[in-house]
């Protein structure tokens, strides 16, 4: 059995890991053979809690891989948006908070990447930079791009395809200079989305970890 994502225990969906792993504990007991469980997940700090849930053996079952595996090292910076009780206002916070990071690495000329926890978010988190851009008027001179090709028409080359996509939040932030990737979308669209990014035809990508 193999668990991908298993931080997922705290989510509103985890009753059902713990229904699957309870039971399949239970089948083992009772008939005496052993299935090997897998849990993966890159973003779990608990992860002795979680291995102690699973039934893993510490010293033989437990692999924990740090920073110091990472090929490229990573910096972290933790920003807090508090005294905001109000779900409106604490979005639009965060969203300000978002906005600001990313203008700011966009104008030291990197690309940017804006992980979001669902699906609806990844276009409601574009619509919003979206928004904000516009109002700062740094829409165009920031996000909107020619491409990064030498001849600079990674842009003009995905037009055409973007205009095409039956996937209309893809279309319409693709103008703007920004693209949107989660699983519910086709897999061309996905895939059109990693090509226009990767070659620098948006250069925002909002996307679900």
């Amino acid at each position: 059995l193999i668990i991908d994502e298993v931080h997922l225990l705290a989510d509103e969906r985890g009753a059902v890991i713990e229904s699957v792993v309870a039971r399949l504990h239970r089948l083992v007991e009772s008939s005496q053979r052993q299935v090997r469980i897998v849990g993966l997940s890159a973003t779990l700090p608990n992860y002795k809690d979680v291995a102690s849930f699973l039934k893993v053996h510490p010293s033989r079952g437990l692999f924990f891989f740090g920073p110091e595996h990472r090929p490229v090292p990573l910096q972290q910076t933790f920003v807090g948006v508090t005294n905001v009780k109000d779900r409106f206002r604490r979005e639009q916070k965060m969203n300000d908070v978002c906005y600001e990071v990313v203008s700011d690495s966009l104008r030291r000329g990197y690309q940017v990447m804006v992980f979001v926890h669902s699906r609806k978010g990844t276009g409601e988190t574009a619509r919003a930079l979206t928004e904000r851009a516009m109002k700062e008027g740094s829409l165009e001179s920031l996000f909107i791009t020619q491409g990064t090709e030498r001849n600079g028409d990674a842009y003009t080359r995905y037009a055409e395809r973007a205009s095409k996509s039956r996937n209309k939040e893809l279309t319409e932030h693709f103008y703007n200079g920004l693209g949107i990737h989660h699983a519910g979308m086709l897999r061309n669209d996905r895939k059109l989305s990693e090509q226009m990014f990767n070659d620098g035809a948006i250069k925002v990508l909002c996307c679900t970890a």
